[in-house]
Parts: structure tokens; sequence; C-alpha cells
């Protein structure tokens, strides 16, 4: 048997006046123990596996590789479908995840990665979510500076943490929009501005945007990461989590 990495799995709950939205949350962690192409055998479909064939670097395969073994953890409990092959997470035309699953009742996942870390979030297509997650470094915080709007940049200002992890955090905010809209950051920069980023706790932020007044984004800032998740606005995340601490 492969070695295969460490993984956490969360499931969750969107509410949304009476109803509920399961869904799951998965982060694969790299293990420099573990074997991409032994994993590889173990979790990919046909057509997976004929792109990852065409890989030639390693960091490329892992990042692909651990990327859909999030995903495919994140659907499994989702569906009746326990072999992870045959859950199948194909590109779209703007190179979004499709989901090709025999049980497949309307299911669609969001993907990230950074550093030694994968996510995946698995939601209901009808309740659509992106998510993302970013390495927390003061070498970063210059080049996020330069891409924030004024009011984001005062932000950072009356916030009591460090300000390089609450601009890390309004970067994960736009990324995780740019997830839901599948622009990637194709677009200007400044449609993903925020209009809102209250502090919920100690390490927790929700923010609305100022040209998409349809979703919100909630974050989440570790010691190593920031993650975030956009999804509709006047839905209500439910989740036991222990995020914090794990990122």
């Amino acid at each position: 048997m492969p070695t295969l990495p460490r993984t956490r799995l969360y499931p969750l709950e969107f509410r949304r006046e009476k109803e509920r939205f399961k869904g799951g949350l998965a982060l694969v962690f790299d293990d420099p123990a573990s074997s991409p192409h032994e994993l590889a055998g173990e979790i990919l479909g046909k057509v997976e596996a004929a792109y990852f064939a065409t890989l030639h670097f390693a960091p490329r395969q892992k990042s692909y590789l651990f990327g859909r073994y999030a995903a495919k953890l994140a659907l499994r409990d989702l569906t009746s479908e326990v072999d992870l092959r045959a859950i199948e997470i194909v590109r779209g035309v703007f190179e979004q995840p499709i989901v090709h699953c025999r049980y497949n009742s309307g299911l669609g996942v969001t993907i990230t990665h950074a550093g030694s870390l994968a996510m995946a979030l698995a939601y209901p297509t009808g309740h659509p979510c992106g998510i993302d997650v970013e390495v927390i470094s003061p070498s970063r915080y210059q080049t996020i500076l330069s891409q924030l709007s004024e009011q984001e940049k005062k932000w950072l200002q009356t916030s009591l943490t460090h300000e390089h992890e609450t601009a890390t955090a309004i970067w994960a905010a736009k990324e995780a929009l740019s997830k839901v809209l599948t622009t990637g950051l194709m677009s200007p920069i400044q449609v993903y501005n925020l209009a809102e980023f209250n502090k919920l706790e100690s390490r927790a932020w929700e923010g609305l945007f100022e040209n998409f007044a349809q979703y919100k984004v909630k974050v989440w800032v570790g010691s190593s990461y920031a993650f975030s998740v956009a999804f509709p606005k006047r839905s209500v995340l439910d989740f036991n989590d222990d995020l914090c601490a794990v990122l």
C-alpha cells in the first residue's frame, strides 16, 4: 500500500432560510514519504491519469495530485461512491474543476493549493462556492499591498493582527470570489474589491464585496496560511472547526 498524505475532513452545512445545503471540506498535507505515482494509481480515473502522465515536474505533479485527492475526499461523503478513481475531476473551459461521477446529484467542487497544503470544498451546484488558501509571509506583503484599494489599506492600519496577516486574508478573500465567478484573477483586480471586512473573532473575518453584493466571504488565519470561502450572502456557514489551529 502506498504511503498516503495526511488529511483532515470537515463536514459542513450552509443554512439559507428554510433550506440546508450540505458540503464537505478536505485538507491534504504534503508528505515527503508519499509517492505521487503510487498515489496516482490509487485515486486517478482514466482521464485524470492521462493528464497526469503529461506532467513532468514534481511540484506540478504533487499540486495536481493532492488537489484531486482533496476534491475526491470532499466529494466522497456527499455521494455513494467509495472508489475515488470513479470520481473524476476534469477541467472546464475556464480551467474550473468539473465533477464527473455516476452518483453525482448536482455537486461541484472548488480546489486551491499553497505551499505544502491542498484544499477542496464540495458543494451543491445550486449553492455556488469558491475557496482559496494563501501562504502567510512578510515577504509577500508589499506585493499584496500594491494591489489593495485605499479602503482595504486602511483596514490594515486598524487591524489587531500583523498587517501582513490581514493583507493576506484580504487577498485570499478576493481569490475566493474569483473562483466563484470562474474568472480567476483574469479581470482587473479592482473588480474584486471589498466593501466591508469585519473581524468575527481573533483569527476570523467576514467581508462583503463592492461589485458582487450577492456574495460574502469568510476568512480564517492560522500561523502559516489564510483560508477563505466565498458563498451567497444570505447563507450562513455552519461547521465545527479548528481551522485556525490546523492552518
